[in-house]
């Protein structure tokens, strides 16, 4: 299966790409910026992109079999989320391929 995979430098996205290229999957792993956080696949071709911006969602989708979104926004930012969400599905709308959006609960921690 061909798998784009945004956030793949983070926790949960890290974790989908080593579980995807460990069953023999082709892995497209997206990162808003491969110098400052490399990937520990070597498996994996890396791609510059960012899941908030449509175009970039749309080109990096265009052939694939599935999209995975492990992203989540900085501390301070969780409003993005749902601008972030609206640009996954406008891009991958532009190409018919689906949709994974996954997380984790963090620490489950609560200020204070």
């Amino acid at each position: 299966m061909r798998i784009t995979l945004f956030g793949a430098a983070g926790a949960v996205g890290s974790r989908t790409l080593a579980e995807a290229l460990s069953r023999g999957h082709d892995v497209t792993a997206v990162v808003r910026d491969p110098a400052r956080r490399p990937l520990p696949h070597p498996g994996a071709k890396v791609r510059r992109g960012d899941a908030s911006d449509i175009g970039d969602v749309t080109a990096l989708s265009a052939g694939q079999d599935l999209v995975i979104s492990a992203t989540r926004p900085a501390p301070g930012h969780e409003h993005d989320l749902v601008g972030t969400a609206e640009s996954l599905l406008a891009g991958v709308s532009a190409t018919g391929v689906r949709l994974l959006l996954v997380g984790g609960a963090a620490g489950l921690t609560v200020p204070g």
